[in-house]
Protein backbone atom coordinates (compact mmCIF):
# COMPACT_ATOMS: atom_id res chain seq x y z
CA UNK A 1 0.00 0.00 0.00
CA UNK A 2 1.44 3.67 -1.20
CA UNK A 3 -0.44 5.09 2.23
CA UNK A 4 0.90 2.17 4.89
CA UNK A 5 4.26 2.49 3.12
CA UNK A 6 4.08 6.40 3.55
CA UNK A 7 2.98 6.27 6.68
CA UNK A 8 5.67 3.79 8.17
CA UNK A 9 8.53 5.52 6.46
CA UNK A 10 7.38 8.89 7.50
CA UNK A 11 6.90 10.19 3.78
CA UNK A 12 3.44 11.05 4.59
CA UNK A 13 4.48 13.44 7.49
CA UNK A 14 6.79 15.38 4.17
CA UNK A 15 4.22 15.26 2.24
CA UNK A 16 1.32 17.18 4.30
CA UNK A 17 4.29 19.28 4.72
CA UNK A 18 4.70 20.17 1.58
CA UNK A 19 2.48 22.46 -1.17
CA UNK A 20 0.66 19.31 -2.64
CA UNK A 21 -2.77 18.37 -2.03
CA UNK A 22 -4.14 15.26 -0.78
CA UNK A 23 -5.88 14.80 -4.49
CA UNK A 24 -2.56 15.60 -6.11
CA UNK A 25 -0.68 12.55 -4.09
CA UNK A 26 -3.72 10.31 -5.18
CA UNK A 27 -2.91 10.96 -8.94
CA UNK A 28 1.13 11.00 -8.54
CA UNK A 29 0.46 7.23 -6.72
CA UNK A 30 -1.81 6.47 -9.57
CA UNK A 31 0.25 7.67 -12.43
CA UNK A 32 3.21 6.09 -11.12
CA UNK A 33 1.78 2.66 -10.97
CA UNK A 34 0.66 3.26 -14.53
CA UNK A 35 4.14 4.00 -15.05
CA UNK A 36 5.17 0.66 -13.50
CA UNK A 37 2.95 -1.06 -16.12
CA UNK A 38 3.65 0.75 -19.08
CA UNK A 39 7.46 0.06 -18.59
CA UNK A 40 6.94 -4.03 -17.90
CA UNK A 41 4.72 -3.88 -20.97
CA UNK A 42 7.34 -2.47 -23.18
CA UNK A 43 9.59 -4.99 -21.58
CA UNK A 44 7.52 -7.88 -22.87
CA UNK A 45 6.54 -6.37 -25.76
CA UNK A 46 10.22 -6.38 -26.81
CA UNK A 47 10.85 -9.54 -25.80
CA UNK A 48 8.58 -11.16 -27.84
CA UNK A 49 9.45 -8.77 -31.14
CA UNK A 50 13.24 -9.97 -29.93
CA UNK A 51 12.11 -13.39 -30.05
CA UNK A 52 9.57 -13.60 -32.87
CA UNK A 53 6.14 -14.36 -31.14
CA UNK A 54 4.77 -11.37 -32.73
CA UNK A 55 6.19 -9.17 -35.14
CA UNK A 56 2.41 -7.55 -35.80
CA UNK A 57 2.54 -3.08 -36.28
CA UNK A 58 -0.47 -3.95 -34.65
CA UNK A 59 1.81 -3.82 -31.24
CA UNK A 60 2.40 -0.63 -31.15
CA UNK A 61 -1.80 -0.78 -30.60
CA UNK A 62 -1.37 -3.14 -27.88
CA UNK A 63 1.41 -1.39 -26.18
CA UNK A 64 -1.54 1.71 -26.01
CA UNK A 65 -4.69 -0.71 -25.06
CA UNK A 66 -2.03 -2.19 -22.26
CA UNK A 67 -0.66 1.56 -21.10
CA UNK A 68 -4.67 2.09 -20.76
CA UNK A 69 -5.05 -1.02 -18.55
CA UNK A 70 -2.41 0.40 -16.31
CA UNK A 71 -4.19 3.26 -15.82
CA UNK A 72 -7.25 0.94 -14.81
CA UNK A 73 -5.69 -1.18 -12.69
CA UNK A 74 -4.20 1.39 -11.13
CA UNK A 75 -7.10 3.23 -10.28
CA UNK A 76 -8.64 -0.17 -8.83
CA UNK A 77 -6.39 -0.68 -6.79
CA UNK A 78 -6.20 2.96 -5.38
CA UNK A 79 -9.95 1.92 -3.89
CA UNK A 80 -7.83 -1.11 -1.96
CA UNK A 81 -4.90 1.35 -0.69
CA UNK A 82 -7.70 3.79 0.64
CA UNK A 83 -9.09 1.13 2.34
CA UNK A 84 -6.27 -1.02 3.91
CA UNK A 85 -5.60 -0.61 7.39
CA UNK A 86 -2.01 -2.67 6.78
CA UNK A 87 -0.24 -4.50 4.41
CA UNK A 88 -2.32 -7.91 4.97
CA UNK A 89 -5.16 -6.29 4.35
CA UNK A 90 -3.56 -6.31 0.07
CA UNK A 91 -4.20 -10.55 0.39
CA UNK A 92 -7.62 -9.17 0.00
CA UNK A 93 -7.16 -7.70 -3.44
CA UNK A 94 -5.18 -10.42 -4.75
CA UNK A 95 -7.17 -13.24 -3.41
CA UNK A 96 -10.96 -11.74 -3.73
CA UNK A 97 -10.53 -9.59 -6.87
CA UNK A 98 -7.00 -10.11 -9.06
CA UNK A 99 -7.30 -13.93 -8.93
CA UNK A 100 -10.93 -14.25 -9.98
CA UNK A 101 -10.78 -11.79 -12.82
CA UNK A 102 -7.42 -13.43 -13.94
CA UNK A 103 -9.43 -17.00 -14.19
CA UNK A 104 -12.76 -15.63 -15.59
CA UNK A 105 -11.17 -13.01 -17.92
CA UNK A 106 -9.53 -15.84 -20.64
CA UNK A 107 -6.40 -15.34 -19.84
CA UNK A 108 -5.90 -19.00 -19.01
CA UNK A 109 -8.48 -20.88 -20.38
CA UNK A 110 -11.34 -19.80 -23.29
CA UNK A 111 -14.12 -17.80 -21.78
CA UNK A 112 -16.91 -20.31 -23.69
CA UNK A 113 -16.11 -23.21 -21.30
CA UNK A 114 -17.38 -21.04 -18.19
CA UNK A 115 -20.80 -21.52 -17.31
CA UNK A 116 -23.41 -19.29 -19.43
CA UNK A 117 -24.23 -16.60 -16.34
CA UNK A 118 -20.31 -16.42 -15.23
CA UNK A 119 -19.79 -15.51 -18.89
CA UNK A 120 -21.88 -12.96 -19.13
CA UNK A 121 -20.07 -11.53 -16.05
CA UNK A 122 -16.84 -11.91 -16.92
CA UNK A 123 -17.52 -9.67 -20.25
CA UNK A 124 -17.71 -6.55 -18.27
CA UNK A 125 -14.56 -7.27 -16.07
CA UNK A 126 -11.63 -4.76 -16.98
CA UNK A 127 -9.01 -8.01 -17.58
CA UNK A 128 -11.39 -9.13 -20.08
CA UNK A 129 -11.77 -6.32 -21.55
CA UNK A 130 -7.45 -6.04 -22.19
CA UNK A 131 -7.50 -9.53 -23.15
CA UNK A 132 -10.16 -9.18 -25.81
CA UNK A 133 -8.17 -5.92 -27.34
CA UNK A 134 -5.03 -7.36 -27.06
CA UNK A 135 -4.77 -11.30 -27.72
CA UNK A 136 -5.96 -10.17 -31.33
CA UNK A 137 -3.62 -7.45 -32.10
CA UNK A 138 -1.05 -9.89 -30.81
CA UNK A 139 -1.62 -11.71 -34.35
CA UNK A 140 -2.30 -9.21 -36.39
CA UNK A 141 -5.95 -9.08 -36.44
CA UNK A 142 -8.58 -6.52 -35.24
CA UNK A 143 -10.36 -7.11 -31.99
CA UNK A 144 -13.95 -8.12 -32.59
CA UNK A 145 -16.27 -5.19 -30.13
CA UNK A 146 -12.93 -3.16 -29.73
CA UNK A 147 -15.23 0.04 -28.74
CA UNK A 148 -17.34 -2.07 -26.10
CA UNK A 149 -13.75 -3.27 -24.12
CA UNK A 150 -12.42 0.72 -24.49
CA UNK A 151 -15.68 1.11 -22.62
CA UNK A 152 -15.54 -1.12 -20.20
CA UNK A 153 -11.27 0.29 -19.24
CA UNK A 154 -12.40 3.45 -19.68
CA UNK A 155 -15.51 3.16 -16.94
CA UNK A 156 -13.32 0.74 -14.46
CA UNK A 157 -10.41 3.46 -14.59
CA UNK A 158 -12.65 6.76 -14.22
CA UNK A 159 -15.07 5.29 -11.61
CA UNK A 160 -12.07 3.32 -9.88
CA UNK A 161 -10.00 7.02 -9.81
CA UNK A 162 -13.38 8.64 -8.29
CA UNK A 163 -14.15 5.97 -5.75
CA UNK A 164 -10.62 5.98 -4.86
CA UNK A 165 -10.43 9.84 -4.44
CA UNK A 166 -13.49 9.92 -2.51
CA UNK A 167 -12.30 7.02 -0.23
CA UNK A 168 -8.90 8.62 0.38
CA UNK A 169 -10.00 11.88 1.43
CA UNK A 170 -12.95 10.28 3.71
CA UNK A 171 -9.86 8.38 5.16
CA UNK A 172 -7.93 10.99 5.93
CA UNK A 173 -10.00 13.61 6.91
CA UNK A 174 -11.75 11.46 9.57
Amino acid sequence: SAFSRMHVQKTWSGIMNAPVSLDNVVVAEMLWATYKAVFTVSVILLVMVALGISSSPKLALAWLVLAGAGVTFSCLALIFNALAKGYDFFNYYFTLFLTPTMFLSGVFFPRDQLPGFIRVISEFLPLTAAVELVRPLFMDQWPEHGLRHLAVLLVYAVGGFWVALALTRKRFKG
